[in-house]
């Protein structure tokens, strides 16, 4: 490891102007994402940037700096970063990291990203102190677009800023665009851009930008920049934040929280960034994200001025990526940034009609050589964070896979399609490998007029929760030591308030604790019980029954369990004798837990 402590550039000298003038005459603030933008100029300020701590491996070079990002309210704001680039001689593509909300740059990701041919820079925009210890950091100085002191020691405010009205700390003494925070994490970010421009290492031309939720959303606002050649918003990044869901789900939009709401729409929303981002786009998600809810990641992408775009979901998660979707990053970067013929099949084409109270969706992807999986989803529930997404039985006809769903007068519908592809070898992520990516299909969306979400109590057929005669495919496990569905949300199944869980286990002949955790989040504001905990000691040898009842649950809040208000539903089992979780993601694990199901009370 060695140490440098060299100053690039020049120091602002006192007096030195602001990167902005205060405006104070609502008749001159912008009047879109467009002007805003076109008024500023990243290269314009000296970025005076100061070498930390350098790291040099055989492969990598990694430095820890800090660059300015501008001079406001008189005082500068500095952005601490990782920036890591292969040691292999030559220009390599490079791209921005931008974390997501409460994380930290990371020398590790940096580091991986190098290894993979990238040169990169990965921003700690929050100020949240880094791993290695050292003290020199991001300082925003005079203005502060962080999550308060909880992460960032130097914060003016006590968390995130989420209006445009002015304050002491904000740009303009007037609401104004320039107030929200994300237009100074978009100033870091393409001065970030700016920064690997100058680099020797860098390809000036072949630069992209990707980040993680929050960062996912400085990736939406920032993409317009026209140096980027391709970007990828991670669970970030979608339009239409200030839209209630249909059905009048109360809480399912950030309406309330946003003053100047027609100014936020014009200016800050990625609504109005969307239409003027030129380059290719891969919005990475999983399916019940909270942060970029599902239609809400189409109906942005329905903006862009052209169609090289791909969705990447983790079926079944929320906020979480899988390792097919993580794939599909670096494929996307070395097809547009990097040297490489890459080809990655187009968004599958779909069809979807419906006609006499029947949906009719078909699907016939492209490379169907590499197909490694195709599946069809659908759901009647418009809250897309909670929704359960059912499987619908598809037949293939020589290419194409097509499937019939009802549809019923008062509900929405929600169908899309994903597939799975082969990658041409296995790929090493940053945690684990993959041998394949996944590429969604456009989602088909009916939403009817007068929509009742009282209906789909009428759509229950049974009990059953699950008879893992699909194993964990209904699940997500993050680890595999505990699962987690959102299988009580699906109108399918009975959630009358009069029945038991039972659950069908063979403890075969081993001591177990079975641990459950249900909560309401997510639900609508009336719905949401909070969190409610069971656990029990199961013993003995072959199948038994084990029944729980709705007062059996301890409750956060001290309010009572009801089945149709569970979101989500997870479940530990743990091993006594082995002293760890048993792995319910392992086929072997099904000898042990049977079924899960509601039942009438005996």
């Amino acid at each position: 490891m060695l140490k440098t402590f060299l100053l690039l550039g020049l120091i602002a000298p006192l007096g030195a102007k602001n990167t902005f003038t205060p405006i104070s005459d609502p008749q001159q603030l912008p009047k879109s994402a467009l002007e805003l933008w076109q008024a500023y100029d990243a290269r314009a300020e000296d970025l005076e940037v100061e070498i930390i701590e350098e790291w040099k491996t055989d492969e990598v070079t990694t430095r820890y700096l800090t660059y300015k990002v501008g001079r406001f309210k008189g005082a500068d704001s500095r952005v601490a970063a990782y920036y890591s680039f292969p040691n292999k001689p030559g220009k390599h593509p490079a791209f921005v990291w931008s974390h997501g909300g409460g994380q930290r740059a990371e020398r590790n990701r940096s580091v991986y990203f190098a290894k993979q041919g990238f040169a990169n820079i990965d921003i700690n925009w929050l100020g949240r102190p880094i791993k290695e210890n050292i003290e020199a950091n991001t300082d925003w100085g005079k203005v502060d677009p962080t999550q308060g002191p909880r992460f960032y020691s130097k914060a003016l405010r006590k968390g995130w800023k989420v209006n445009l009205q002015p304050d002491e700390y904000s740009i303009d003494p007037i609401p104004s665009p320039r107030n929200s925070n994300w237009i100074l994490l978009s100033m870091a970010g393409r001065r970030a851009i700016t920064f690997l421009e100058k680099q020797a290492e860098v390809k000036a031309d072949k630069i992209g930008f990707t980040g993680f939720s929050m960062g996912g959303m400085i990736t939406a606002i920032t993409a317009i920049d026209p140096r980027l050649k391709a970007v990828a918003p991670f669970v970030g990044g979608t339009a239409f934040k200030y839209v209630d869901f249909p059905g009048g789900i109360v809480g399912s939009s950030k309406r309330p929280q946003f003053k100047n709401l027609e100014m936020y729409k014009k200016v800050i929303d990625p609504v109005a960034c969307w239409p003027y981002v030129k380059c290719p786009v891969a919005f990475i998600t999983s399916s019940n994200d909270f942060h970029s809810t599902f239609e809400r990641i189409y109906r942005s992408m329905d903006l862009l001025s052209h169609n090289d775009w791909r969705v990447s979901s983790n079926v079944h998660y929320n906020h979480g990526p899988g390792a097919e979707e993580w794939s599909l990053l670096n494929l996307w970067f070395k097809k547009y940034l990097g040297d490489e013929q890459i080809v990655i099949p187009e968004t599958p084409p779909s069809n979807f009609a419906i006609d006499k109270g029947m949906a009719t969706f078909s699907l016939s992807p492209k490379a169907v050589d590499r197909l490694a999986g195709v599946k069809i989803y659908y759901s009647y529930d418009p809250n897309s964070r909670t929704r359960f997404w059912h499987l619908a039985k598809a037949t293939k006809t020589n290419h194409t896979w097509k499937t019939d769903i009802p549809v019923y007068p008062k509900l929405p519908l929600y169908v899309f399609g994903h597939c799975r592809y082969k990658l041409d070898q296995e790929m090493t992520l940053q945690v684990g490998s993959s041998r394949t990516f996944s590429i969604n299909s456009k989602e088909a969306i009916h939403e009817p007029e007068g929509i009742d979400l009282k209906e789909l109590s009428k759509l229950a057929e049974n009990g059953l929760i699950d008879d893992f005669s699909n194993g964990t495919a209904d699940w997500s496990s993050r680890n595999g030591d505990s699962i987690t569905t959102y299988k009580l949300q699906s109108p399918m199944i009975n959630r009358s308030n009069d029945k038991v869980l039972a659950f069908t286990i063979d403890p075969q002949g081993r001591d177990h604790t079975l641990r459950l955790r249900l909560g309401s989040s997510f639900l609508s504001r009336e719905n949401n019980l909070g969190n409610f905990t069971y656990n029990t000691k199961i013993s003995g040898n072959g199948t038994q029954q084990v029944v729980v009842h709705r007062k059996d649950f301890k409750s956060e809040k001290g309010t009572e369990l009801e089945w149709a208000k569970v979101s989500t539903f997870n479940l530990t089992l743990v091993d006594h004798q082995k002293k760890k979780a048993v792995r319910l993601t392992d086929p072997a694990s099904r000898s042990i837990l049977k079924k899960i199901e509601l039942i009438d009370r005996s």
